[in-house]
């Protein structure tokens, strides 16, 4: 139980660390002790618990242990894991352990001998920016098992005195509040009550607990009244890389075609993370393959391979591929199903022309993730004038999960039925002098090229938010990307 910015060995006025302050501080919560024991006893015996900015272990971590389950705590501070290692014991088959790790860049260890049951994240993301805040709730149901228990402690906007903070739009929450924290003051994050709700419905969560309560730290500088809210929700029965939930009922084209100029010049920009050397693996012996879309060669970069074989590249999805049935025993489709029209035709398109037979046969598709703040920016631009949503009127945001979902059935169908989804960590990077406007007009270029007649009116609706994301990482567009993998189920 820690904020998140308790990054550095920081003393108060009194002498004593503060970690120990702070635990001594925050402790004796008995609405959050009641919590996390009714959500401990809805677990399986000797279950495995991730607790996210732990801080010194207690009492989350503590009363995980105390409970016979494995439990390991992340933290950014130093400081805090020390305690933690100290005081928090596990038993025989189900250790307590601690590592310092940034939630925002940490994922569990892979392959896991069994997945997580319980995640707890006990007023650790009050100081991470919007944009993180909406990336951990859905981090946090891909690390669970279906059915897990999340746990969180957040404070409402609710609380918030009028001109309190930037409400954000984009994010619908306030944003840069100043607030005084034990020694400091620190700037944060805040939704309200209906907006946790419904983030936590988006990436796949069924709220079952909300408590809010009132807590005077037991700290003789730091007395502020708080207003605590806990929240437990448990994981519903999805593909959590397939939302934001709920899945739209159809696949509506709202966004022009690919401009092949500005699509091509907006990929030399994008960073696929190293550290990922296995994302390209089950394409390491291809010998035939199909290109659609581009992107390929960051994919390599990351993957540390090179492929000596010719490929075919295609810039878009044409419908019937101009390709002889088992032509090539890979495909690797980039970003290329938004403007698709009808999913069915150009899916089965990519099985036919895909060796079913050959032992290496794979399809791969990538897609934006649930959190992807490219698409989040175009669904926000697309609510303008310019774009009517459909022939009914309504509007019809992009959804990439729903692409996904459909890849996912109409490959099965076409005998690619094993099938596995994976979360890859990319970015686009600007360093111009004015990163804002570069990022705004090579998005924007993207789709609406030199000759459409909106491209200003959709630049000029991404500066704004823009400005705010890079506020908070400097000219960088996060853009996390889904790679879904399909094989015949021989293979």
């Amino acid at each position: 139980m820690a904020t998140v910015q308790n990054v550095r060995m920081v003393t108060g006025r009194s002498g004593a660390p503060l970690g120990k302050r702070y635990e001594d501080a925050y402790l004796d919560s008995p609405n959050l002790h009641d919590v996390v024991r009714n959500a401990l006893s809805t677990l399986p015996p000797r279950s495995r618990v991730l607790d996210v900015g732990c801080g010194t272990g207690k009492p989350v971590a503590d009363m995980v242990a105390r409970a016979g389950h494995s439990v390991h705590g992340i933290d950014i501070a130093e400081e805090m894991v020390g305690i933690a290692r100290e005081q928090v014991h596990g038993t025989e088959g189900c250790p307590a352990t601690f590592e310092k790790a940034d939630m925002r860049t940490y994922t569990p260890p892979s392959p896991s001998p069994r997945p997580i049951d319980a995640v707890f994240a006990v007023f650790s993301l009050f100081q991470i920016s919007p944009s993180d805040t909406y990336s951990m709730v859905f981090r946090f149901v891909e690390w669970l098992r279906p059915g897990g228990v999340l746990v969180l402690g957040v404070t409402p906007s609710s609380v918030l005195e009028e001109g309190q903070g930037t409400y954000d739009s984009f994010w619908d929450c306030v944003r840069g509040v100043e607030r005084p924290w034990m020694t400091r003051v620190t700037r944060e994050t805040f939704l309200s009550e209906a907006r946790w709700r419904e983030v936590l419905g988006q990436a796949g969560f069924s709220v079952e607990v909300e408590r809010t309560f009132r807590f005077v730290p037991r700290d003789e500088q730091h007395r502020c009244e708080e207003v605590h809210s806990l929240i437990r929700a448990r994981k519903m029965e999805v593909d959590s890389l397939c939302g934001p939930f709920p899945l739209p009922d159809k696949h509506v084209v709202v966004l022009p075609g690919l401009d092949q100029q500005g699509w091509t010049a907006l990929q030399r920009r994008l960073v696929v993370d190293k550290g990922q050397a296995s994302i390209l693996v089950h394409m390491a012996k291809s010998q035939r393959i199909l290109e659609v879309g581009g992107g390929l060669r960051p994919f390599l970069d990351a993957s540390q391979m090179s492929i000596k074989d010719p490929i075919r590249s295609l810039f878009t999805h044409p419908g019937t591929l101009p390709f002889a049935e088992d032509e090539f025993d890979a495909v690797y489709s980039f970003m290329a199903l938004d403007t698709v029209p009808n999913l069915q035709t150009d899916l089965s398109e990519l099985a036919r022309v895909t060796a079913l037979s050959s032992p290496t046969a794979n399809i791969t598709i990538i897609q934006g993730a649930p959190d992807n703040e490219v698409i989040r920016l175009l669904n926000n631009a697309l609510r303008l004038p310019l774009n009517s949503g459909s022939e009914d009127g309504q509007q019809y945001p992009s959804h990439h999960g729903y692409l996904l979902h459909r890849a996912k059935k109409v490959l099965s169908e076409c005998g690619f039925g094993s099938i596995s989804l994976h979360r890859v960590r990319a970015k686009y990077t600007f360093s111009g002098h004015d990163p804002v406007s570069e990022a705004a007009g090579a998005v924007a270029a993207s789709w609406f090229g030199d000759d459409n007649k909106n491209l200003a009116e959709v630049e000029e609706a991404l500066v704004p938010h823009l400005r705010n994301l890079f506020t908070e990482h400097p000219g960088v567009l996060k853009n996390d990307l889904v790679m879904l993998v399909a094989r015949p189920v021989q293979n």
